[in-house]
């Protein structure tokens, strides 16, 4: 061990119980790790949070929508279909139906109420290679297989709009839409009757209160669209991460008449948001941290002077100033190691405990029934990292104060 080190191993003990660390020492490094603890267990939760997001939004709508600039929508999707499935990292294509309705049903008290809504025209037998709406219908999967059955028109209502109508299975709902050219003076609405045949419960509000699913051909004839037309083409990716590249691929390949979007960018604002919210919730709780520093700054500072004797003696005796400022950083530091090491610990501990065991939460309320968790060993990296700096910095000016003391003016006047 080094000179500077062995000092300030002996520097941070208390001076009753040399073996034991001082009261002043243990307090700084149980600041610190509450405060590496309390981020890293707020940041995997946070990342939970928003990784649930991503993945609600990417399995209730297509990764990429493909969209032409024909009035008409796409006539005949199968080559369309077919140049898309040609990119390597495409996995899935489905054509969609999309329109804005009013939803409303008879009710036993009262006359109808409409409700917003949105229909989605699809294809049973190919839309779950695109998003597994099949996981979210109730009260079982093979009801989605029931909307392509010859008769009267089906539909799987969202489970939060249900219940705005007071629907069950087997009630009659009416769909309502504008057709053709919207003109103010002569407005044409059509409308069709379907039977609910089972709801959709995603457990996102946003998508169970508006979300109407039909088969494409009932949606087709009901909105105009020609046999095997549709409104746009779903995409599915290898990695959803990489859906924007896969897009301008996409968009190139197929020509001028065709744009595609991305789920990135559709929900731009909102990711832009969370990571506003991540940022700010870390200069927040990194307060916690900050104030530990400002205590290691005065648990230094207080050391030098208790010790400015023994300092001034070191001096005298050939110690470099050097020497004497890294006792007071490496007191600094090592505090700083040792809460990091333990914040880090408990907050692994923590995390694990919510990722295996949880704990609930109203499901009515949040889309999830549990607080999800997402460790991301980065962040625990970045914590360490910040915090030992700060750490670090907060030992520059009391061990800069006691490299400057003069040692003759300590001897004499202490």
């Amino acid at each position: 061990m080094d000179f500077s080190g062995f000092i300030a191993q002996r520097y941070l003990r208390s001076r009753r119980h040399s073996r034991f660390l001082s009261r002043g020492s243990v307090t700084a490094i149980v600041g610190i790790a509450l405060g590496v603890m309390v981020l890293n267990i707020t940041l995997a939760v946070m990342n939970g949070f928003h990784g649930e997001m991503r993945r609600t939004f990417v399995e209730n709508l297509p990764m990429i929508s493909v969209i032409t600039t024909t009035p008409e929508g796409f006539l005949h999707v199968g080559a369309v279909m077919d140049t898309i499935g040609t990119d390597p990292e495409v996995v899935g294509v489905a054509p969609y139906i999309r329109q804005e309705v009013l939803v409303s049903s008879t009710r036993r008290i009262g006359p109808p109420r409409p409700q917003a809504g949105v229909v989605w025209g699809i294809e049973p037998d190919l839309v779950d290679s695109v998003q597994p709406i099949s996981r979210f219908v109730r009260p079982h999967p093979e009801v989605l297989a029931s909307l392509d059955l010859p008769g009267t028109p089906r539909v799987i209502l969202g489970a939060d709009l249900a219940n705005s109508l007071y629907t069950a299975i087997g009630d009659t709902v009416v769909l309502t839409s504008v057709n053709g050219e919207v003109d103010l003076d002569n407005i044409a609405a059509v409308s069709r009757r379907f039977v609910v045949t089972g709801f959709f419960d995603s457990g996102m509000p946003e998508f169970d209160g508006r979300f109407v699913y039909t088969g494409i051909r009932a949606a087709g004839e009901m909105l105009g669209y020609t046999d095997g037309g549709a409104s746009l083409i779903g995409i599915k990716v290898r990695d959803m991460m990489r859906a924007g590249l896969v897009s301008d691929r996409v968009e190139f390949s197929l020509g001028r008449d065709f744009y595609a979007t991305d789920w990135m960018t559709m929900n731009a604002s909102l990711f832009k948001w969370i990571k506003l919210e991540k940022i700010i919730m870390i200069l927040l709780l990194g307060m916690i941290i900050l104030i530990a520093g400002f205590n290691i700054i005065g648990i230094l500072t207080m050391m030098v002077g208790e010790r400015r004797r023994e300092i001034g003696i070191l001096l005298a005796m050939g110690a470099r100033r050097g020497q004497i400022m890294g006792i007071f950083l490496i007191n600094g530091v090592w505090l700083g190691l040792v809460g990091v090491f333990w914040g880090s610990l408990v907050g692994l501990a923590g995390i694990f405990y919510l990722d295996h065991f949880g704990v609930a939460l109203p499901g009515e309320v949040y889309f999830v029934d549990r607080v999800p968790v997402l460790l991301q060993w980065g962040d625990f990296g970045l914590i360490a990292g910040v915090t030992l700096l700060m750490c670090l910095g907060a030992g520059l000016w009391p061990s800069w104060e006691a490299s400057n003391l003069k040692p003759m003016d300590i001897i004499r006047y202490t």
